[in-house]
């Protein structure tokens, strides 16, 4: 049933039907101001007057910034009286009327989301806003859908319809346990003509005891959540082992409840500090931040959060979606990306250090330049012997520039081809600085030659002085530098939580993003998955970049793992608290008077230093041995060019002793 123009209108099931918005806009001026003695909610006999008007101003009072109001299982009737009342108490407000059970009515609520007739804005604009409703008291965890931690609730517990009574202790209980299960404490009952409410925040006379029953009386204050000061009042916060909280090991705490430190337990301790309240630690379970279960429920801390059974997770969460609405975000904190992580390439072999000083490319272009020389040189060579004045004799004229050249024996009785094959010889010779004996007596191709040894003195010093840094530096085989050279090297991608799987490659986002989402694998393992990866070098995995430089520093300081530079994806991170939390506000201020203040960023640079003072012996370590003294093993390479060109030329002076005595073996 709802209202309309000033007419009740009886509506059928709300399955079958969708009920209709209106808001009554009543003018006062216009409407009778009577002396009636019947009250808002009920018909009440005409010698309860006084008791009535009290009631009515309390109900005023309490939906004074409500807009919306559900009214469920009324039996208000439809004349005349009724509904100037109506018009009196109800003016400005948009008014439902749900005569149903309240299986039916959660059903309705959980279902109704797709009616024609309320969108998801619409819903949500009206959720949580005020309800009234009518039925005994023991009944009220059927309509446990209906509590929600932003709602102003009146329980009606009518005398006319339940005969049974109930005292302040289980009234206290009821209020109790909507508090504990749903996070809802403006909840009023009106029972045995007195409205009471619950003050979760109101300390006992007992020690570290909160939450009592209040009686409102006309013009009482309502229960409110205390701006800044908590009073003691137990906060339930979860934190578990992650880059900004790590376990510490301590013989004085039980082992159940373990202790940890970093910045996000710095956070805590003087967010509760600020709020006067007491921290009451939840332990942790194995599945720390939780997934989603094949039976729709949620493991670790979202299921903590989902059950209400934290008020807070001083852990950072990526801010996305987990697939529930009831959790919310606090004010974002810090931000952070997720990287790809291969093992360190190997170390190249010292026998083959000399070759990997310069990169290929400058090995070509010397190459290329050693050619165009040599063919500058031949073309001056040849420009030379053109310029030389003609001579009557032949043999004259070939002895001339055999001495000009300063040409060798076997060189004077080659050809042309001969000639010039070994301008070439020459000319890498002098470009890599070898030893040079027949230097020509040409001057232009001598200004030719000094122009040539002074690149030969540039390219022999870089390259010696590259020679003494990589025996003293160690050097490794190219890396994996980009997600496409990932992706070609086709490894498996296992990760240790499932929440990675939907949150380092977007979804047909690139070709390159679906292939590598598709090799990644959820393997849950107890050894760490970096030094899984450290260990077999055949996989890859992932992992937030900030631990690179904290507690997983160690295999990048001593070169087990690469990070590749391209992070697909960097969020950012904040606490988790459950869906419209009363302590929301209260929370959020003091976190963002905390990143305002930079004390966040601060907490955080103090943990990395702390970190590289830990693992401050592997640092050292790496370092002295980053500096290396070069001994005759380290110099060995050169050894063997010079056994090798040794025995080579023993060879070749055997070679040519046995050739000599062949050809000049005495006639008998």
């Amino acid at each position: 049933m709802y209202w309309t123009s000033g007419v009740f209108v009886k509506d059928g099931a709300p399955g079958r039907h969708c009920l209709l918005w209106t808001i009554a806009v009543l003018l006062i001026s216009i409407l009778p101001c009577g002396n009636s003695s019947v009250t808002l909610l009920e018909t009440i006999p005409h010698d309860q007057e006084m008791l009535n008007e009290r009631m009515d101003e309390q109900i005023v009072h309490i939906f004074a910034t409500i807009n919306h109001i559900d009214i469920i299982n009324s039996l208000i009737g439809t004349d005349e009286r009724e509904r100037k009342l109506m018009q009196k108490l109800l003016r400005q407000r948009t008014v439902r009327w749900f005569n149903t059970p309240p299986a039916a009515l959660c059903a309705f609520a959980q279902h109704d989301l797709d009616s024609e007739c309320y969108s998801e804005p619409q819903r949500q604009e009206q959720r949580g806003e005020g309800y009234i409703i009518y039925d005994d008291l023991s009944t009220i965890n059927g309509y446990e859908c209906l509590f929600d931690p932003t709602g102003t609730y009146v329980v009606v517990n009518d005398q006319s319809r339940f005969t049974e009574r109930f005292g302040r202790v289980q009234v206290l209980e009821a209020l109790q346990r909507i508090w504990m299960k749903r996070g809802t404490y403006r909840v009023y009952v009106w029972v045995q003509d007195t409205l009471y409410g619950y003050d979760p925040f109101q300390p006992l006379d007992t020690v570290s005891e909160y939450g009592t029953l209040v009686e409102l009386g006309a013009g009482a204050m309502l229960p409110t959540v205390p701006p800044n000061n908590l009073a003691g009042y137990p906060v339930r916060i979860e934190v578990f082992r992650s880059v900004y909280s790590n376990p510490v090991v301590s013989d004085s705490k039980p082992l159940n409840i373990p202790t940890y430190s970093g910045p996000d337990v710095t956070a805590r301790d003087v967010f509760c500090r600020v709020l006067n309240a007491t921290v009451v630690q939840v332990p942790a379970d194995r599945e720390l931040f939780g997934d989603r279960l094949p039976n729709g429920s949620f493991s670790g801390a979202l299921g903590r959060l989902v059950r209400r059974e934290v008020d807070i997770v001083f852990t950072g969460f990526f801010i996305k979606d987990y697939a529930t609405r009831d959790i919310d975000f606090t004010a974002g904190l810090y931000s952070d990306a997720v990287c790809c992580l291969v093992k360190k390439a190997s170390r190249i072999p010292e026998a083959l250090l000399p070759l990997y000083i310069f990169p290929g490319d400058i090995w070509a272009l010397l190459c290329m330049i050693g050619l165009c020389c040599s063919s500058v040189w031949c073309l001056l060579r040849w420009c030379v012997r053109q310029m030389q004045q003609p001579v009557a004799s032949l043999w004259s004229r070939h002895h001339r520039l055999a001495v000009l050249f300063n040409l060798s024996r076997t060189v004077r009785m080659g050809g042309p081809g001969r000639q010039a094959l070994q301008l070439y010889i020459d000319t890498f010779i002098l470009l890599v600085s070898a030893p040079y004996q027949r230097f020509t007596r040409s001057g232009v191709e001598r200004l030719f030659l000094t122009g040539l040894l002074l690149v030969s003195l540039i390219f022999v010093s870089l390259y010696q002085s590259g020679l003494a840094a990589v025996f003293v530096n160690p050097v490794y085989y190219p890396d994996i530098g980009t997600l496409q050279q990932l992706d070609e090297s086709r490894m498996v991608i296992p990760v240790k939580y499932r929440g990675f799987l939907d949150d380092v490659f977007a979804v047909n986002y690139s070709r390159l993003m679906d292939s590598l989402r598709a090799r990644m694998q959820h393997l849950p393992l107890k050894e760490s998955m970096l030094a899984r990866v450290a260990r077999l070098g055949t996989i890859a995995t992932v992992t937030r970049k900030t631990t690179l430089a904290l507690d997983n520093a160690i295999y990048m300081t001593t070169r087990q793992l690469h990070m590749i530079p391209e992070c697909p994806r960097t969020y950012n991170l904040a606490y988790v608290m459950p869906h419209r939390s009363v302590f929301g506000e209260q929370f959020n201020k003091v976190l963002l008077r905390m990143v305002g203040g930079g004390l966040i960023d601060h907490w955080i640079d103090e943990a990395r230093y702390g970190w590289t003072l830990k693992d401050w012996r592997v640092v050292q370590a790496m370092m002295e041995s980053s500096f290396k003294v070069l001994t005759v093993l380290d110099m060995q390479f050169p050894f063997y060019v010079l056994m090798i060109g040794l025995a080579l030329s023993i060879g070749t002076i055997a070679a040519e002793l046995v050739h000599f005595h062949r050809t000049h073996r005495p006639s008998t």
